[in-house]
Order: C-alpha cells, then sequence, then structure tokens
C-alpha cells in the first residue's frame, strides 16, 4: 500500500512538472483537475472534499523546489535564445544568399582572379548589365504578390489555394517577361547598334534570370531553408567553373544559371505536385477570391516590387542613357562607376536581412503588448514602441557603418582613385537612406498600411530618375548618384512620418491591421 504521504508526494511532484512556482492557489487547482481527479478520488486518497481545498492546501503548505525554480526559468531562457537566434539565421539568410554572388563576384576582383571579365566586348557587357536589371525589375513586381499571397495561403494551412494562386501569377510573370523580352529584342534589332548574337544572347540572359527569381520566390514559401541553399550551391558552381575549369565570367554565369533553373523548376513542380494530390485527397476545392479582389489587394505589393528595384537600379539606369554618342554605344556605365555602386550594393544587401530581422522583432513587440492594451496604458505604450523604433533605427546606422567599414578594408581596389572611393561612399549614404526607408515600408505593410508604402516610393522613384537623368546629361553620367541619395532622403522621410503617425494610435492601427 502506498502512504498517503506518498501519493501527496507523487500529486507534487505532477503539478511542478507543469508550474514549478504556480501563482496562487487557484493555479494549483486548475492543474490538480487538468490531471484527471475528482472529487471522489480527492476524498477517498488525500481525504480532501474537493480539489480546491487540496490547492489550498498544496499551496500554503508545500515549499516547491528551489532546483525547480531556478533550473527551469534557465532551460526556459535557453531555449527561448536558440529559438531567437534560429529566427535570426533564418530571417538574414533568406536575404543575404541574394548578396552572396555579387560579393563572390568582388572578392574574386579584389584578389585579381576575375581579369578575364574585363575582355568581354563592350556592347555585350553594356547588354547584360541592362538584362540583369531589366530582368530584377520586370520579376519584382511577380515577386512579391507570388511571396505575399502563397504565404498568406500557406499559414492557414492550405497549400491547395496557395498553389492555385501562385501559378496564374508565375505564369503571367513569365508571359510578361517573354513579351518585354521580345520588345527589347525588336527595338535592338531596329536599332542596329548590336549585333545580333549579343542581343538574343542578352535575351535569353534575361529571361533564364526572370524566371529564376520567379521560381525562387514561389520555392521560398514552401520550403524556406531551399531558397539559401539553392542560392550558396549557385555560388559555389560560379567559383568552381570561374577559378578551376577556368571559364570566362559571362559563361560561368550561364552555365550556373541554368544549372540552378532546372533545379528549381524540378523542385516546384514536385511541390505543387504533391500540394495537388493533397488537395485532391482532402475534397472539393474552396473558392478562391474574385479577380478584382485580388487585383486590389496585390496591386500594391506589385508596384512596390517593381519600384524597389527601380529604385535600387535607377542610377545606373540614367547613367548608362547618358553615355556620350560619340562611343558608338546606346548604353554603356562607366566601369570606375559599375564598380563604385556594386561596392555600395553589396552593403545594401548586408543590411537588408539585419532590418528584415530588426523589423520582425519590432512588430512582435507592438503586436504582443497590444493583447493586453488599455487607455490608461496607451500614452506609455507610444512611448515606448517610439523609442524602440529610434532605437532600431540606431542600431541600422551603426551596422551599416561596421559593414561600410569592413568592405572597404576588404573588398576596395587599391586602385581606385579619390573620385572613384567618394563616389562609392556617396552611393553607401544613399542606400543607407533608403534601407531605412525599407524598416518604414516593412512596419507599414505589417500594419495594413501598403497604400502608403507606395505612396512614399513613387513620388522618391520619380525624383530619383528624373533628376538623375538631368545631372547625368547636363553635368556627368556619375552624377546620377546624387539623384540616388536625394530620393533615398525623400523615401525616408515620407515613410518616417507615415511610420510616426501610426504610432501616435497604436491601438487604432493594431485594429486597422486586422489582428
Amino acid at each position: 500500500m502506498i502512504s498517503q504521504d506518498d501519493k501527496l508526494f507523487e500529486l507534487v511532484s505532477a503539478i511542478e512538472e507543469i508550474s514549478s512556482a504556480p501563482a496562487d492557489f487557484w493555479q494549483v487547482t486548475a492543474i490538480i483537475e487538468s490531471l484527471g481527479y475528482t472529487d471522489r478520488v480527492l476524498q477517498q486518497e488525500f481525504g480532501f472534499s474537493d480539489a480546491l481545498s487540496l490547492g489550498k492546501y498544496v499551496y500554503e503548505n508545500h515549499n516547491f523546489s528551489l532546483a525547480a525554480k531556478v533550473t527551469k526559468p534557465q532551460k526556459k531562457i535557453w531555449r527561448n535564445l536558440l529559438k531567437e537566434m534560429q529566427i535570426f539565421i533564418e530571417q538574414f539568410s533568406q536575404s543575404f544568399v541574394f548578396a552572396l554572388p555579387l560579393l563572390l563576384i568582388l572578392l574574386l576582383e579584389s584578389l585579381h582572379i576575375d581579369n578575364q571579365s574585363q575582355l568581354l566586348p563592350p556592347e555585350l557587357a553594356s547588354l547584360i548589365t541592362l538584362a540583369t536589371m531589366a530582368s530584377l525589375t520586370i520579376s519584382g513586381g511577380f515577386v512579391q504578390m507570388i511571396s505575399r499571397r502563397g504565404e498568406f495561403y500557406l499559414k492557414l494551412g492550405e497549400p491547395m489555394q496557395a498553389r492555385r494562386v501562385c501559378l496564374p501569377i508565375i505564369y503571367l510573370g513569365a508571359a510578361t517577361s517573354i513579351i518585354v523580352g521580345l520588345l527589347g529584342l525588336w527595338f535592338g534589332f531596329y536599332q542596329g547598334q548590336f549585333a545580333d548574337e549579343y542581343l538574343i544572347l542578352a535575351a535569353l540572359y534575361y529571361l533564364v534570370l526572370s524566371l529564376l527569381w520567379m521560381l525562387l520566390a514561389a520555392l521560398g514559401i514552401q520550403l524556406r531553408w531551399c531558397t539559401p541553399l539553392i542560392m550558396l550551391g549557385l555560388s559555389i558552381l560560379f567559383v568552381f567553373l570561374r577559378v578551376w575549369v577556368n571559364l570566362d565570367a559571362l559563361t560561368a554565369q550561364i552555365i550556373s544559371m541554368f544549372a540552378t533553373l532546372l533545379v528549381v523548376v524540378c523542385l516546384v513542380g514536385f511541390r505543387f505536385g504533391k500540394d495537388k494530390k493533397t488537395g485532391q485527397s482532402s475534397g472539393a476545392k474552396v473558392p478562391l477570391p474574385r479577380l478584382s479582389a485580388l487585383v486590389y489587394l496585390l496591386a500594391p505589393y506589385f508596384f512596390y516590387g517593381i519600384a524597389y528595384f527601380s529604385f535600387i537600379f535607377g542610377d545606373r539606369m540614367v547613367a548608362g542613357w547618358a553615355v556620350n554618342p560619340a562611343s558608338g554605344l546606346v548604353f554603356a556605365i562607366n566601369a570606375d562607376y559599375q564598380q563604385a555602386m556594386d561596392l555600395a550594393l553589396v552593403n545594401f544587401l548586408l543590411l537588408v536581412p539585419l532590418v528584415e530581422y530588426l523589423s520582425y522583432r519590432f512588430m512582435r513587440y507592438w503586436f504582443g503588448n497590444s493583447k493586453n492594451l488599455n487607455v490608461e496604458k496607451l500614452a506609455k505604450f507610444s512611448q515606448k514602441i517610439l523609442y524602440r523604433y529610434w532605437l532600431t533605427v540606431g542600431l541600422t546606422v551603426i551596422f551599416f557603418g561596421l559593414c561600410v567599414s569592413s568592405s572597404f578594408l576588404f573588398l576596395k581596389p587599391a586602385t581606385w582613385s579619390v573620385q572613384t572611393t567618394l563616389q562609392s561612399l556617396f552611393g553607401c549614404l544613399g542606400y543607407l537612406f533608403f534601407v531605412i526607408g525599407l524598416l518604414n515600408a516593412i512596419l507599414l505593410f505589417s500594419l495594413n498600411q501598403a497604400a502608403m508604402v507606395v505612396k512614399s516610393i513613387i513620388p522618391a522613384l520619380l525624383v530619383n530618375l528624373t533628376l538623375g537623368y538631368i545631372l547625368a546629361n547636363v553635368i556627368s553620367p556619375d552624377c546620377a548618384v546624387i539623384g540616388l541619395v536625394t530620393a533615398a532622403v525623400l523615401f525616408m522621410l515620407r515613410s518616417t512620418y507615415k511610420v510616426l503617425q501610426a504610432m501616435k494610435q497604436p491601438d487604432y492601427i493594431y485594429y486597422v491591421a486586422g489582428y
């Protein structure tokens, strides 16, 4: 026979496993009831009439294990720390991998391994640059729509719905990319400024990249770690072909991209096919929203995706179109300007993952505390989130300063002139302002204020292109960076104003956001 004290000790141990330090006897009572004890069993085994009386007795007379009170919180702290590190690595890796190819190219150039890339004909080099920027810009809007809508349905546990929404967007994006590519090809043939084989190669290069970006977005919402691994594999394959096989830079890029595209197509087809079988076995299809509703919901993200990449490459576009006609080229970017802005762009791409993580932490704090918000706490809470916002901006500036210092120390060629170095620093400054605006954009998207983001970035983009074009043609193509910096300041100020307005009424914004 087990004594009553032994049974009571076993019961207390079971309570400690659930809660090592109960807040009051009500919590102890609730735990006892959750363990399945009825009043009849409690009276027979412990001599208490009900769970409440036993809960009071246990809470008032038992000293809960100090080891449990110390060890379990420590385990919880370590568990939370590991979880936070996992979230940070996931958030960081999703964006950092897109900076990896450019980072490797700059590293190869700084080590004097990539000298063969200088043997490309100027016409082909300018076309490849234009094709790369066009692929990111044209596909950017479709990438945003795929990511936003697909992730929405996947978080609802509806992978079949995500497939039904994403596939038409991919088809539409592919058709748009093909049409734009054919128009560019026709325009190039009509102008007769480039060799036909160069135009065809650049068009294929553009089309492969456009498809690759959209398919990576579709794959990334289903398999979070797949996109970083694929981009890492692309970078490794490029380095292998470039350094060990000793292929020229363009050939290595084309082979790497074609191989990556085939892998991504197979993975997307396999994943969507699996979701289709799951959807067929689960029953009838759930109707999708009307086309007009989808257009209304996704239009801000589409325009933001296009404006985002147009903003990043806007200064290069206007600098390339401002080339001297006497050179015989329609579009060409000065090599020194290209290198200077590439180094600035690397710092921007390294900063974007940190901004995404910090914005995630900021919004989690905001929405987590909004659940228990009342009128008395409203003003104080508004001050807290304002303080956290400026702290986030401060951390962004500090990290960016460290990135710029490191990149100039390890990646900047010693042969750069003072003018090229200043251009790169000025580009870094413009990208810093732009990334702060990007932080504001992520916060506004989280607050269901997508229209505010579009209203902030579109005017800034127009300033970037207009002012940059005027300065590039009137003064020098290198002055296009002034348009970038000016427009970035405008985007930062307009978006910051919208975010600060939202922080003044956090309860209303929390309601509007739909949480």
